[in-house]
């Protein structure tokens, strides 16, 4: 079996986290309060690992989500279960690249047709995934400290330009902090930090030992921290406009001027979005393809080709990228995903409970 190292999952699972969060200003309901949002969502991210997927993980450590499905509820109903994440991870993966077209044209590439910029960005995901979990975790494991890096020169080029102000996050729970509490439950809650169900499919390919627990916790905290010093300065660099802008990063960094010779940085940072984009979109794939592989009965290279039409052909659903993110703000985060990242995980977890303790039972002496 493939395995990775724990460096490579804690690349994994950062990048994967940080993915796409910074297109968005997360919990933009809150207002100057989204940087508290978003702590709230890490925490009860945190929460929901520690009480439901880690401890669904360490009973089985040796399986991924769907042969655990298949263990727990019996070949028919598993099956099921199943497929009905092979439609959660495609969409998930649907979703990524919808936004990497869309800003590929709107900041790059704006005479390139979006069909066409979404495919090339498949096949490349696509050649990963077949390549298997091992090449993908090697590409994170060099593509994380770059990203960073840049990320932490790019908050430094801010800073220094007078645009970050913290008096622009003033008064903090101006609105109350009932505000912050729905703007960070469930929104903040599936995404990101509820997205960690897909790291069922790949924790079984951690290095043996008692140390992955401890290797994701510490990786979602750093990606949790990044996600909200990235709240931070936007919200302190644009203020009340930040909850209207479409990439508030972005366009921050348009208003980058430093000395007459550091500016228009955007084209940058659109890659650098690019970046997290795809491997989060790549992660989604790679769990599209080994849950159509294991609901079906065949080999995950097999699979590479049927998941990546299926994410082609739903990525080119959505009218506009505003329809786009619309849809996910007020339906998916609301009521759709929740489903899968914690209502079947509990399930799941309560009844595999409620098995090992009858399996207890009935092997104690009498």
């Amino acid at each position: 079996m493939e395995r990775i190292s724990q460096s490579q999952l804690a690349a994994l699972i950062i990048l994967f986290q940080i993915g796409s969060s910074p297109l968005f200003l997360l919990a933009s309901d809150a207002g100057a309060d989204a940087w508290l949002a978003v702590v709230i969502g890490m925490l009860g991210g945190i929460t929901l690992m520690l009480l439901v997927t880690l401890p669904i993980h360490r009973m089985e450590p040796d399986k991924n989500l769907i042969e655990i499905f298949i263990r727990t509820f019996g070949k028919a109903a598993g099956t099921v279960f199943g497929a009905s994440y092979i439609v959660y991870f495609c969409y998930k993966a649907v979703r990524n690249v919808r936004e990497f077209g869309d800003l590929m044209i709107m900041y790059l590439l704006p005479a390139t047709p979006l069909w066409f910029i979404m495919f090339v960005f498949l096949a490349v995901a696509g050649y990963a995934v077949y390549q298997g979990v091992e090449v993908f975790a090697r590409i994170a494991e060099i593509l994380l400290p770059v990203l960073i890096i840049i990320y932490i020169l790019l908050f430094i080029v801010i800073y220094s330009t007078g645009l970050f102000d913290l008096h622009r996050m003033l008064p903090m729970l101006d609105n109350g902090f009932k505000k912050v509490l729905y703007a960070a439950i469930p929104g903040l809650i599936s995404f990101p930090f509820g997205e960690m169900v897909l790291f069922l499919m790949f924790w079984k390919y951690a290095a043996p030992g008692d140390k992955t627990t401890k290797v994701t916790l510490r990786s979602f905290l750093f990606a949790g921290t990044f996600i909200t010093v990235t709240n931070i300065f936007i919200i302190a660099s644009l203020g009340s406009l930040s909850s209207f802008s479409v990439v508030p990063l972005i366009q921050v960094v348009n208003l980058v001027q430093v000395a007459d010779f550091i500016e228009r940085l955007d084209p940058a940072v659109a890659l650098l979005l690019f970046g997290g984009v795809f491997m989060k979109m790549t992660a989604y794939f790679f769990g599209t393809a080994l849950t159509i592989a294991q609901v079906f009965k065949t080999r995950r290279s097999s699979a590479v080709i049927p998941a990546g039409v299926l994410i082609f052909i739903g990525s080119l659903m959505f009218r506009s990228y505003m329809q786009h993110i619309w849809f996910g703000f007020e339906k998916n985060l609301k009521y759709h995903f929740p489903i899968f990242q914690i209502a079947i995980p509990v399930v799941v977890l309560l009844v595999m409970l409620i098995k090992s303790r009858f399996k207890g039972s009935s092997a104690a002496p009498h």
